[in-house]
């Protein structure tokens, strides 16, 4: 217990000296920036005045000098008020009088008389003299101030100069004396400072012990119990604020259950949002109709919605609200009621997007309205009727790879509520083969920014999208566009809701390929072997540098046993790998490279040219699909000529091994066996 005094005494003091230091150090630090900047700001204003004055200086002398350099001998007329401006004016570094030519005609010197005057090369015009007229200048360097004036005369124009200069060093003995000023009340409030501080420093502190039991009543949770400190410091003012932050956190907890209620109402409004979309997709006859949708918010603006009519044909639709949120979320709920309680009835399209817009019009508030796509398809003759109020265009995509796009000329639901949209709206049709694709789309797919907010994702890239993965299925078209998508905007949220709605077939069948005699071994194993033993070639991301890889081919160890042949399908193959990195991986940025080694008979016996082509890469990962089949006797693939390369590859290579993502980057082992050319070689010369 004889402690406790003592660990408090040195508590107590510890705080008063490290007020004490802080209020000294505090107010030196306060009066130094404070001495500065007026420092600053004199001089500023002192250069401002000076570079004033000299100008009026200037100009006094220039209508002085007027009739003067008419005169046979102006300067008997302009040394007196020269020696004069000099004599009074002891700041002034000099004041002259030049004619046309240059030579001075006036001077308080009389021995610099007839010299050629030119200002010195130092001096430069200053930008902050406001009232400059015509031919008049102020300029300056470290030690002059100059201010030119053209000296008019009313019946002969411009006949000389009038320039006037100040030394800076006027401006520096008034600043001194400004600062000697300074240093004396700079000491004068540090000493009243410190004083101050020890003086009143144990009635500032004596609150101090009333507060920490505050806080301390706060932290054990207590919030009824006040501070009570009656004092009229800022000490008073902070017990007044922990009073204030106690009655805060009572309704700070009272809000924490609000919002906790809010926040469950929303999670429900997702709910609900979430259980008027499809819980899966849809098939119908060769058809399958899927869609997907990633909102911006808690609850999105957007709509679709896949669903059998009472005629066997399928009502598809994709909506978008103006705005996001709650509210936006209460329309699509709306819509989705009416669509459910008309989609029956109207076996019209464009009649049943005017009934949705007389129905729900007068619930609209100002400023809200809808696009909206439905169409209507017939899965036995592949008929989709449809009809747009103001929504994205529809896109198909045809089994030869062909891209149509269809747009309407409707306006949104609720845009204008005058019956505009009923004179406006119509019906469109497509036929939609075996193979063909139709995909829809809210304005959130194709106006994503990237990263830089600058270009938007667009209607192009969709296309490309599609057309790339539309053998694969409806699923594969969503899954591809999204990806894509997902590139282009990088790690931002979506700015606006993103929906997807494709009409498709199932993905096609792939005919299975015989297992390869070769093991896929370890890809860091392969990549440390080759780093150390392989034939390397590294390659920049530019497909004009791929042709290099036909000469490495033909210098690698064992293929000059080759068949010309066979070494002409590796070449074609390995330049297919590396274009897929450069186009697809790097996105032909010619600032990247990567690497390409050949390992003869790795994993294998035979000394015939067997071996490993091992890739490495740092570009975006291409998954290829290792099972897909591409049938040359079909004509759409000849005229779609796409997926030719990746064939090639596999008819090459025994072994295709890819593997995204390593530690040592993209890594693509590709097992090479002559026998496998030769192989397929005879087969085909058989049949």
């Amino acid at each position: 217990m004889s402690d406790m005094p003592d660990a408090r005494r040195r508590r107590i003091i510890r705080i008063r000296w490290i007020v004490s230091a802080s209020a000294v150090l505090l107010t030196t630090v306060v009066v130094l920036a404070v001495g500065g900047f007026s420092e600053r700001n004199t001089r500023r204003t002192l250069t401002r005045e000076l570079q004033t004055r000299v100008l009026l200086e200037s100009r006094n002398l220039a209508m002085t000098s007027a009739g003067a350099l008419l005169s046979d001998f102006p300067e008997l007329t302009l040394a007196p008020i020269l020696n004069d401006m000099s004599v009074g004016q002891p700041e002034l570094a000099f004041a002259l009088v030049t004619d046309l030519d240059g030579v001075i005609r006036g001077h308080a010197d009389p021995r610099r008389i007839g010299e050629n005057y030119t200002l010195l090369p130092s001096l430069e015009p200053t930008t902050d003299v406001a009232g400059l007229r015509a031919e008049e200048t102020v300029l300056g360097d470290d030690g002059l101030i100059v201010s030119t004036c053209p000296v008019q005369h009313p019946g002969a124009g411009t006949i000389g100069t009038a320039v006037v200069a100040i030394e800076r060093q006027y401006i520096d003995g008034i600043i001194g004396d400004a600062r000697r000023q300074q240093v004396v009340l700079v000491f004068a409030l540090l000493a009243g400072g410190i004083v101050v501080t020890t003086v009143f420093l144990s009635a500032l502190l004596r609150p101090v012990d009333a507060l920490r039991e505050g806080l301390e009543r706060i932290g054990r949770g207590d919030l009824e119990t006040p501070v009570t400190v009656r004092d009229r410091t800022e000490f008073g003012l902070l017990a007044t604020t922990m009073n204030e932050m106690s009655r805060k956190l009572r309704i700070a907890q009272d809000e924490h259950v609000e919002k906790e209620r809010l926040a469950r109402e929303v999670e429900l409004a997702r709910e609900i949002q979430a259980s008027l979309l499809p819980s899966e997709r849809l098939e119908a006859g060769s058809f399958v109709i899927d869609g997907a949708q990633r909102s911006a918010a808690e609850v999105g603006g957007d709509y679709y919605d896949v669903f059998s009519l009472s005629d066997g044909r399928i009502g598809t639709v994709i909506a978008d609200v103006a705005g996001k949120g709650l509210g936006g979320c209460l329309v699509t709920s709306m819509l989705s009621a009416l669509l459910r309680a008309f989609r029956d009835t109207e076996t019209s399209p464009s009649g049943l997007i005017v009934r949705v817009e007389n129905t729900l019009k007068d619930s609209l508030r100002p400023g809200t309205f809808i696009t909206m796509f439905y169409g209507i398809l017939d899965p036995t003759t592949g008929t989709f009727i449809f009809s747009s109020a103001g929504h994205s265009p529809l896109l198909v995509c045809r089994a030869t790879g062909a891209i149509e796009w269809y747009k309407t000329g409707g306006i949104p639901v609720g845009a204008v509520r005058s019956g505009v949209l009923a004179r406006m709206l119509k019906d469109q049709r497509v036929i939609l083969g075996a193979n063909d694709f139709a995909v829809q789309f809210t304005d959130g797919i194709n106006e994503a920014f990237d990263t830089a907010g600058k270009t938007q994702f667009g209607f192009k890239r969709i296309e490309q999208a599609v057309v790339r993965s539309a053998r694969h299925g409806s699923r594969a078209v969503i899954d591809a566009i999204r990806a894509d998508l997902k590139t282009w905007t990088g790690d931002q949220p979506p700015f606006d809701d993103e929906t997807l709605l494709v009409i498709g077939a199932p993905a096609v069948q792939a005919k299975r390929r015989p297992t390869s005699s070769f093991v896929a071994p370890d890809p860091l194993a392969v990549i440390e072997k080759a780093r150390e033993s392989g034939e390397r070639l590294t390659l920049r991301a530019d497909v004009t540098q791929l042709d290099r890889v036909q000469g490495w081919v033909q210098r690698c160890q064992g293929m000059q046993r080759l068949p010309p042949r066979s070494v002409f399908v590796l070449e074609t193959a390995l330049y297919e790998v590396c274009a897929n990195v450069v186009e697809h991986g790097y996105g032909s940025d010619r600032d990247r490279f990567f690497d390409l080694w050949w390992m003869p008979s790795f994993g294998t016996d035979s000394p015939d040219g067997s071996g490993l082509f091992v890739l490495r890469d740092d570009g975006t990962p291409f998954a290829p699909d290792e099972d897909a089949f591409v049938d040359f006797g079909d004509p759409s693939v000849r005229r779609r000529g796409r997926g030719i390369g990746l064939e090639i590859i596999r008819e090459a290579m025994s072994l295709i091994s890819y593997n995204p993502g390593t530690t040592a980057g993209n890594v693509t082992i590709l097992g090479f066996d002559p026998a496998k050319i030769r192989n397929e070689e005879e087969v085909s010369h058989v049949s």
